[in-house]
């Protein structure tokens, strides 16, 4: 099977849920097998390059160069249209004739298509070439941005209320136009279906890293909270738990202490330096950090989709407490698996119980999550799209 991945970010690191996802695809694809090819934007060098990391699982693979300032001028401009922002950022002559190549010379019996801000890049090229073309969502961006507008203030609540209308009005129109459109959990399938009923549908949920977690002693009453902290629901949750969530729990554990880890964690403000909160900055080997809390922390008041994060927790057999938006994403989940709190001081009340007894909860959530969450149903996915002939009824 010959499988052209087209990506608006280099897939690593695998830092943050796209990049994670992207390269544990390849990864698994490559073991398989099977052929896999990546044209991916990548705006961090001047001569982009493709790591080893990476390149070592690939047949081919080309990186565009996607100046960023060029690119913001872009989306600037598209303020007076009807585009989503993202979308008009990652507008690139160069992209549109890199693909044009890649399927004259690869023949791809896929096409995977990441994220909604790449989907111009396909659109045009269906009806000439016989591949099943996968449009790969991950999470319904604008249900997120409509659920992250109570959160924001000022000129950035603006913006997003104008880009959440255009991003869903754009995944509404281009979601059945795909052979496939992916997203990562039962609850994002039913938030695309409400959208875009013509779509066709199929949930691919993540896998867990490949690195098993290490046996260590696990330290009193430390709290972890792990993630990207360029992303907004991330920093959100952080502050949540440190300030309104923290106090509440050492009232009753007054030893208790947060680790907020990640990259850019060691950037935050103030709050982030607090009595009893810790920044570790961005983790080599962040399993160790699983390994040692005694809970992990998960309080996210808007997001999309599955939280790699509570994954990790799991499968390191850490108890996790979150939030009921958290939890509707990684359904169905039996009971006694993650504990959930709505208010700060239902959270705080979880993780103060599992301080003082955490029980059997932690070896029930590994078993549980390493019996779920596997890459081989993504290579299933794409194999089973590679000898699909449903797609002739799609682009004729």
């Amino acid at each position: 099977m010959r499988v052209l991945f087209l990506t608006s970010r280099m897939p690593y690191p695998a830092v943050g849920g796209d990049r994670f996802r992207v390269f544990h695809f390849i990864r698994a694809l490559a073991q398989a097998g099977h052929e896999v090819h990546l044209l991916s934007f990548d705006e961090t060098v001047r001569d982009p390059l493709v790591p080893e990391a990476l390149s070592k699982h690939l047949t081919s693979h080309r990186a565009i160069p996607l100046p960023a300032a060029y690119s913001a001028v872009q989306a600037f401009g598209a303020l007076a249209g009807k585009r989503p922002l993202q979308v008009a950022y990652y507008d690139s002559r160069r992209m549109e004739r890199a693909v044009r190549e890649a399927l004259e010379r690869v023949h791809p019996d896929v096409v995977y298509t990441h994220l909604f801000r790449m989907a111009p890049y396909s659109l045009g090229y269906m009806p000439d070439h016989p591949a099943a073309w996968v449009l790969d969502l991950t999470d319904v961006i604008s249900s997120e941005i409509r659920r992250s507008l109570p959160f924001r203030t000022g000129p950035d609540r603006w913006l997003y209320a104008i880009e959440g209308k255009r991003i869903e009005r754009f995944e509404r129109e281009v979601a059945p136009r795909f052979d496939r459109c992916w997203v990562i959990s039962d609850a994002e399938a039913r938030a695309l279906a409400s959208l875009a009923p013509g779509a066709r549908i199929e949930v691919v949920p993540n896998g867990l890293h490949e690195n098993r977690t290490l046996a260590m002693q696990r330290e009193p009453a430390t709290i972890l909270f792990f993630g990207y902290m360029k992303i907004a629901h991330n920093r959100d949750a952080a502050r949540y738990l440190a300030e309104s969530i923290l106090p509440i729990v050492r009232a009753s554990v007054p030893e208790a202490v947060l680790e907020i880890a990640g990259q850019q964690s060691r950037t935050l403000g103030p709050w982030s330096r607090a009595e009893g909160v810790r920044t570790l900055g961005y983790l080599d080997h962040p399993e160790e950090a699983f390994a040692r809390a005694t809970v992990f922390a998960a309080p996210l008041r808007f997001a999309a989709g599955v939280q790699n994060k509570v994954l990790q927790a799991l499968e390191a057999g850490t108890p996790v407490v979150t939030t009921p938006l958290v939890m509707e994403g990684l359904e169905p989940v039996p009971t006694g698996i993650i504990r959930v709190g709505t208010t700060a001081e239902e959270i705080a009340g979880e993780i103060v119980s599992l301080i003082r007894s955490p029980g059997e909860i932690g070896a029930r959530g590994q078993a549980w999550v390493r019996s779920r969450f596997t890459w081989d149903h993504a290579v299933r996915a794409f194999e089973t799209m590679a000898g699909s002939q449903g797609r002739e009824s799609v682009h004729g």
